[in-house]
Order: structure tokens, then C-alpha cells, then sequence
């Protein structure tokens, strides 16, 4: 009898557990297995990061001063920081950290623990980082500069285009995160995020773009864009920069869509090369022409290729084998092409002028230059459209302008009439490999858009019908 009462005794123990499991059970959509609820979990993070701000704002104040004109005094003083304590602030932040120079906008901000001072930060508006200065028992005990360390995040833009492509970019482009708060307060914020937009445009339209698509005549309302690109982030001051395309399609309303790739690869295939970051077709063929067709972004031609022109300085008639184009002082000079400088200097009536060697025979000058692009000399390799030099009027010239010349196999040619052959489209392995990471780009592009991205449409070739021959 004992042992039934037992048996009985475990069924009702377990009807009461099976009980409790059902009214304290978990909706179905938390058991494991199902769809991830994540709303859920951010709701409980937010209430935990409130309670932690409540208690930090309880122990933590934080202050906030601007250098006024190259005064560090005053904006130490507004931190509340006076006595012996601002005079050993201002000694170690010039004399032991260096900071003996200050500009109009420069930051200081004080943290106070329990209001006592524990660490003060310095941050210049030229450099990327802070100073920093830890306090003991209201004493400067430490201090350093801190660089300022970027990491880089990919981020994919989507544009339906109502008007230009800028005003598009404008709307769409911008990271919320561009400024700390997310909005543009100041006239620095606002310049930031012109800056921004402003180099995007001009790595898509002109440089990316700029063989495929004319952005003054093919552009129409319900053209639609697509972007991948790269940032640079800086996380301890809340900035976010531009670093570059990586792919981008563009979908034309009436039909057609522009697309580019990005590939790394060594230029001719030489292991003493570097390794260069380019964009191609779907096919592997290049974005490219293997030329640009003029070294500067605006400009008008002032004087043409000629056998025989009157020279507006010496007075007399001779060749002009080249290309004037007249542009403000200290307008960008391109290279036309990639290429080695073989020549950075003074020469004669071309004054300051550049030479590039190029692949099949050709070479280019740019003379009159105002001045030269730092970081390069003669041996340096330079891609297609980077800065080699600035416009100017040195040597033989009347005005601002740069001469543009081209040579094949040793000879002058007319740049203006030059057949410009394509940049080299990828072959073999490098083919291959360029295929393989496409599909995978694309495919993780489009789970980041969230949409299947288009693609251009495969013309289906009419099958070849066969007669029977009749019997």
C-alpha cells in the first residue's frame, strides 16, 4: 500500500510541474529554434544602459571648453580647474606633453569623479588624437598622447535619382553617424558633410564612372544607384570619413546598367610591384581607356597640336607639339595614365614639367607647372588621375595653363586624335580569381541592400533550327 502511495505521490509531483512549466513557459517565439526576437533584447539593453547612465551622472561630470585665440589659460580656468592644480595642468600639457601651440577651436574636456579631478583630455583640431593627463588625488600623476586609432566598416548606399547625382548623395549618402549627436549643428559639421559628399561624387562620376556614362546628358529621373563603399571610422571623437568605392551599380530608367568591380592585382605582373586596388566589368574587362582625355578636370584648350604656330613669347613660327589647356593657378594636373615619372624638373621653356613613362610605347609631359604633388619623384609609379602637379605659367608662358604633350615609340602624336587603346582586362588566374570574388561581393551586397541587386540581362541567342531531310 506504501508503495502505490509513493507511485502517486511522484504522478502528482510531476502534474504540478507540468503545471507550473505551462503558465510560466515562454512564448513559442523564444524557444530555441525559432526566429531571433531581437527587438526584445535591445529593449532590455536599453534599459540597462539608462539605469547605468542614471548612476554615472550620480559619480561622473564631465566638462567641456574651447581654446579661444591661442589662449590655453582661459579654457583651462573654465573647466574649473584653478590654483595649484591649473598650473600644473598648463605645465605638463606645454612643456612635458609639447602642446606649445594652440588654435582658435581646440578642445579641452575634464572628468570629474565624485567631483574630484581625474583625467583631463586635450584634443588639437590639426591632429588626429588627444593628450591626456591622468589625476592622483587632484595631481597630474600621468600622461601620454593618445593617436588617434581608425578601424574601417563597409556600409551600402541605395539612391533613386529625382534629380542629380549629387542632391541624391546628398539625401541618401550621409552616415548618421558623420557627427557625435548624428545631426549637423555647427559650421564645421556642415563642412564635414559637404566634404563627404563631395569626394564620393567625385570618385563615382569622375573617376569610377567617367568612361560609361556622360553624368551631364544620360541622366534622367528614376535612374537608380546602388553603392558599396568603405569608411574610416574614428570612434573616440564620434567621426566618420569617406575612404573609397568599392562597387557600385548604376540602373538606368529606360534600360541599361552601368557596373563596377573591385579587384587587387600587381601592375604587369611584377613581384617588386605594389599591389594596386582597380575596378573592371563583369567580364574582367577594365573600367578604363588607358588614357584620360585631358590632365586637368576643367579647363579650356587655349592652343592646339600644330606643325607650325606663332609662339606668343619668342615671336616667331614653330611646332606646338601639344595641347594647351587654360585653367586657374594651382588647378590639379592628372596623369592621363599609370605610369613611372621619369622626369620632375626644371626644363627650360617647358619650366617646371613632369614626365610619365607609360605601357606600349607611350610617353606624357605636363609643363608650366606651379608646383609638384608632395610624395612623389622621379621613379615613383602613379595611377591614372592622381595628382602630379598643380597648373601654373613657369617657363615660356603667358598665363596659367598646362602644355600636354604625348609621345609613341619616341615620336609626338596628337593626343586629341590619338586612338586611346583600353587598360588591360584581366586573363587567366587573375580572371578566375576576379570571377570568384565577384559572386561573393555581389552576394553579400545584396544581404546588406536587402533586395536581390539587378543584373544585366543575358540576350538569348535564337536556337538554329534543323530540317529533317525528307525521305
Amino acid at each position: 500500500m506504501l508503495r502505490y502511495r509513493r507511485n502517486w505521490t511522484a504522478v502528482i509531483l510531476i502534474a504540478a510541474a507540468a503545471v507550473i512549466t505551462l503558465l510560466f513557459a515562454k512564448s513559442g517565439d523564444e524557444n530555441i529554434g525559432s526566429p531571433w526576437r531581437f527587438h526584445r533584447n535591445i529593449e532590455v539593453m536599453e534599459t540597462c544602459r539608462l539605469e547605468m547612465l542614471a548612476v554615472v551622472a550620480d559619480t561622473v561630470d564631465i566638462c567641456t571648453s574651447i581654446v579661444g585665440e591661442g589662449f590655453l589659460g582661459g579654457a583651462v580656468r573654465e573647466l574649473g580647474i584653478s590654483g595649484s592644480q591649473y598650473l600644473s595642468t598648463c605645465e605638463v600639457l606645454m612643456d612635458s606633453l609639447g602642446w606649445s601651440v594652440q588654435r582658435a577651436g581646440d578642445t579641452l574636456t575634464a572628468i570629474y569623479n565624485r567631483g574630484e579631478l581625474s583625467e583631463l583630455r586635450a584634443f588639437p583640431g590639426n591632429r588626429r588624437g588627444f593628450y591626456r593627463i591622468l589625476f592622483s588625488e587632484g595631481t597630474p600623476s600621468s600622461w601620454e598622447y593618445v593617436p588617434q586609432e581608425k578601424w574601417i566598416r563597409q556600409r551600402v548606399i541605395s539612391c533613386d535619382i529625382s534629380s542629380t547625382v549629387w542632391e541624391a548623395l546628398w539625401d541618401t549618402a550621409l552616415p548618421p553617424d558623420l557627427t557625435e549627436s548624428g545631426i549637423l549643428i555647427t559650421g564645421r559639421d556642415s563642412s564635414r558633410a559637404v566634404g563627404y559628399v563631395s569626394e564620393l561624387q567625385h570618385e563615382l562620376t569622375d573617376r569610377l564612372f567617367c568612361y560609361d556614362i556622360d553624368f551631364y546628358y544620360d541622366v534622367r529621373v528614376g535612374d537608380k544607384l546602388w553603392i558599396l563603399i568603405e569608411e574610416n571610422r574614428y570612434p573616440m571623437d564620434g567621426e566618420t570619413g569617406f575612404r573609397r568605392i568599392l562597387a557600385a551599380k548604376y540602373q538606368f530608367v529606360h534600360g541599361g546598367l552601368a557596373e563596377a568591380f573591385p579587384f587587387f592585382h600587381r601592375p604587369d605582373d611584377a613581384e617588386s610591384a605594389e599591389i594596386i586596388f582597380d575596378h573592371y566589368h563583369r567580364d574582367g574587362a577594365s573600367l578604363r581607356t588607358m588614357f584620360l582625355k585631358m590632365p586637368v578636370p576643367f579647363g579650356r584648350i587655349s592652343s592646339v597640336y600644330s606643325d607650325a604656330r606663332m609662339h606668343p613669347v619668342l615671336g616667331y613660327t614653330r611646332a606646338h607639339r601639344g595641347i594647351d589647356y587654360a585653367s586657374p593657378l594651382g588647378t590639379d594636373i592628372y596623369a592621363v595614365g599609370d605610369g613611372t615619372i621619369t622626369v620632375r624638373s626644371w626644363c627650360g621653356g617647358y619650366g617646371n614639367l613632369v614626365r610619365v613613362r607609360h605601357a606600349n610605347g607611350y610617353e606624357t609631359g605636363y609643363g608650366h607647372m606651379n608646383g609638384y604633388a608632395s610624395g612623389q619623384s622621379v621613379g615613383s609609379y602613379v595611377r591614372q588621375g592622381e595628382v602630379i602637379g598643380y597648373v601654373g605659367s613657369t617657363g615660356l608662358s603667358t598665363g596659367p595653363h598646362v602644355h600636354f604633350e604625348m609621345k609613341k615609340n619616341g615620336s609626338y602624336v596628337n593626343p586629341a586624335t590619338e586612338i586611346m587603346p583600353p587598360a588591360n582586362p584581366l586573363e587567366g588566374a587573375e580572371l578566375e580569381r576576379f570571377l570568384t570574388e565577384m559572386s561573393v561581393i555581389e552576394e553579400q551586397w545584396s544581404m546588406l541592400v536587402g533586395i536581390d541587386l539587378p543584373v544585366p540581362e543575358v540576350e538569348i541567342e535564337p536556337e538554329t533550327v534543323v530540317e529533317e531531310p525528307e525521305e
